[in-house]
Order: structure tokens, then C-alpha cells, then sequence
């Protein structure tokens, strides 16, 4: 048993972390055994975004419902939301594949800098949200709203997590996933070079958060400076279900601030 175990971690692991590190930096070589393996990991993430994460963050300060939530889902809503599933798979794999052939993504560990992690991380939310914004106070526009957007606002009190961020138009929801490439490709190439790390967690904790904005959970992170609006605040998208003409960002708040859309949240005035 012992010669065995020994075996596996002297021959088997690093072959499999070899095959591992040859499939992350060579995605266009990639066969049904990667995608199938991207597909596994994408959906146990979404599991635990929606099963552990809120557990892990609770801090027993919870949101006012203020309306009736949408308690069961439709045919429609379960078709929607598995489509969005797939969708993930789909641009995360994109997303993967451009990482590996852009000159201005590096991957080496031995190539961290400040500059490629801390800087290039907040800029990626930054430029996100810079068009995911704009775009989706457009689909508020009265002319297009029914089309599209309409079907996410059937959810006035957002309990479920994931499953509610996710519960979205496909036109709408496919735009809003390849807005995380347009980022990368634009901050990479304009702004600042990213590492793999920086890219890997704006997908990471841009899952989180859009998970986070659609429970009860009552959670906020930073400031704008000179101002009491949150960078980013649970708070500020469940007004958005409330009051829908008002805090479009996904992940902050800067953009809605400059736009003069934010609103502050019902309990912010009792409070």
C-alpha cells in the first residue's frame, strides 16, 4: 500500500500536474477531456457560490424583504438559468484562451508584480462596470425593457443567490459574460498588464458578488472617497430590484455614482 502511494506521488501527480499546466497555457490544443473537466469546476462553483458562500459571509445582518419574492420558478426561469450554466462554461473557456495568447497576460509566478495583481484587479471592475452600466440602464429603456430585462425583474426580492443572479435573459446574460473579456483585453492592453491571478479572480469575485447582490446577506465594502455611497453593497443592487431605475453597476457603484443614478436604500433612512 505504502509502494503505492508512493508510487502516485512520485509518478502520477506530476504527470497529471504536467498535463495541467500544458492544458491552462495551451487552451486551443484542449480535447473533450478539458472541457469537460472546465465544465465540472464551472458548476461546482456555482454550487458553492450558492450553497456555501453565503453560509461563510453571514454576519446575522440581513435585508428587509419589501415585496414578495418569486418563491418558485417557471419553466421558463429554469431554462433560462441553465442556459446562463452553460454560458459560463462557454466564455470562461474564451476567457482561458485569450489569457494564454495575449502578450499582455503573464502567467509565471516569477512575474507578479503590484502593478499586475493589485492595480490590474480593481481596474478590471473598474472598465467591467464602465460598460455593464450603460448597458444595462439601456435595457430599462421602456421601448426594449419587456423584450429582455423584464424577466429578471420578475424577482422584486432576491433570496436564492446564484440561481436569482443567473435567472436572466439569454441576450442579456451572454453580453454581460463576454463584457469580462472586452475588460481584460482592454485593461491588458491600455491600462496595465495582468497576471493570471489578477484575471482569474475578477472572474472569481465577480461570481461572488453578482451572488451576493441577489441574497438577504446585508454587506458592503469600502467607500467612494468623499461620499457615503458603497464601492460595492448588497444593499444597492436589492434597491435596484425595488426602485429598477436606479444603481445599474453588476459589481460597484462608481459608475452610478458619476451617471447620478445611485440611490440609497430604504433602510439607509431609517438607519
Amino acid at each position: 500500500m505504502l509502494s503505492l502511494l508512493g508510487a502516485l506521488h512520485e509518478r502520477l501527480l506530476p504527470l497529471l500536474a504536467m498535463r495541467l499546466s500544458h492544458s491552462m497555457l495551451h487552451p486551443m490544443d484542449w480535447g473533450m477531456t478539458e472541457l469537460i473537466v472546465l465544465g465540472v469546476v464551472s458548476q461546482l462553483g456555482l454550487e458553492a457560490y450558492s450553497h456555501l458562500l453565503p453560509r461563510v459571509l453571514d454576519g446575522g445582518q440581513y435585508l428587509a424583504a419589501r415585496g414578495k419574492p418569486l418563491k418558485e420558478f417557471a419553466t421558463i426561469d429554469r431554462v433560462f438559468v441553465a442556459i446562463s450554466r452553460f454560458a459560463i462554461v462557454v466564455m470562461t473557456f474564451h476567457y482561458i484562451q485569450f489569457m494564454a495568447c495575449s502578450p499582455n497576460v503573464v502567467w509565471s509566478l516569477g512575474q507578479v508584480t503590484f502593478w499586475n495583481t493589485c492595480i490590474a484587479l480593481p481596474a478590471l471592475f473598474i472598465v467591467y462596470d464602465l460598460f455593464y452600466a450603460p448597458f444595462h440602464r439601456a435595457l430599462h429603456h421602456r421601448a426594449i425593457y419587456g423584450f429582455v430585462h423584464k424577466h429578471h425583474h420578475r424577482q422584486v426580492v432576491p433570496t436564492r443567490g446564484n440561481a436569482d443572479a443567473i435567472n436572466v435573459h439569454p441576450f442579456e446574460f451572454i453580453l454581460g459574460e463576454y463584457n469580462h473579456l472586452l475588460a481584460i483585453f482592454l485593461v491588458s492592453r491600455y491600462i496595465v498588464s495582468c497576471h493570471v491571478i489578477a484575471g482569474f479572480l475578477f472572474l472569481v469575485i465577480g461570481g461572488a458578488v453578482a451572488t451576493l447582490n441577489h441574497t438577504r446577506l446585508d454587506l458592503s465594502f469600502l467607500r467612494i472617497p468623499f461620499t457615503d455611497i458603497p464601492v460595492f453593497g448588497v444593499r444597492a443592487h436589492d434597491t435596484h430590484h425595488a426602485i429598477p431605475n436606479s444603481n445599474y453597476g453588476q459589481y460597484i457603484m462608481l459608475w452610478d455614482y458619476v451617471m447620478g443614478t445611485y440611490k440609497a436604500h430604504p433602510q439607509d433612512k431609517v438607519n
